[in-house]
């Protein structure tokens, strides 16, 4: 059997769901506190983004994660070996956690693989696709890789690029890249299930990492979005 590991955000819960839809025995378990930085984050687009999601993915109704799940507070706290038993499961997908802990990853080895809003070999870290824009690239990335005990340096299983289009809305990127790590996860799990080999590349670049970006950044980023949209 197959767990996610995530956080019961907006996107991740929509995610969750659509896999539930193809393959209803996969279990969730999500954590309920997060690592917060020690300086202001918060965006108007970001804002907007929260009610672009919930109109889209959910029509603007109540929702939740489909099927068994479980609620702790922190991903790496010990409960978590006891439900993995419990459920007999083999293999890991994270999208959105905090940083795994080694017994985990070691537990899991070569059965554990994470989502990256990005290129692992472009950006590391957080905020992935506003560093992108941040610093002038605009080919925008989907990654899902092996996990492994360096931060988003595992080998990459998909690399899928993102499309915009003129229209688009900065607030509007999480959620293209959502449908994105949905693709590649139900093709992962097709071949989980089917027994065939899961296709891997190691990385060539060991790029820079990054942190959450400020507040005061962010609104730059969406400036720099707009006006490459523009021309």
């Amino acid at each position: 059997m197959i767990a996610i590991l995530t956080t019961k955000t907006t996107h991740h819960i929509f995610f969750q769901n659509q896999i539930f839809k193809k393959y209803n025995d996969i279990i969730s378990i999500y954590e309920t506190t997060s690592i917060k930085p020690k300086f202001l984050t918060d965006v108007t687009f970001e804002k907007k983004r929260e009610i672009y999601e919930k109109k889209i993915c959910f029509n603007n109704r109540k929702f939740n994660f489909k099927g068994k799940s479980y609620a702790i507070k922190n991903i790496n706290d010990n409960i978590i070996f006891k439900i993995l038993k419990e459920n007999n499961i083999k293999y890991l997908i994270v999208f959105g956690t905090r940083k795994i802990k080694k017994e985990i990853v070691t537990r899991f080895r070569n059965k554990i693989f994470n989502l990256h809003g990005g290129n692992p070999e472009e950006f590391r870290g957080l905020d992935s696709h506003y560093w992108s824009i941040y610093h002038g690239n605009f080919k925008l990335f989907s990654c899902l890789h092996k996990l492994n005990r360096k931060l988003d340096d595992g080998d990459i299983v998909y690399l899928r690029k993102i499309f915009i289009q003129k229209d688009t809305k900065i607030y509007q990127l999480r959620l293209i890249n959502t449908l994105c790590c949905i693709r590649m996860v139900l093709r992962l799990i097709y071949l989980i299930k089917n027994k065939k080999r899961i296709p891997s590349f190691k990385q060539k670049n060991v790029s820079r990492y990054y942190s959450f970006m400020p507040k005061v950044i962010k609104n730059s980023v969406e400036k720099k979005f707009n006006l490459f949209l523009k021309n």
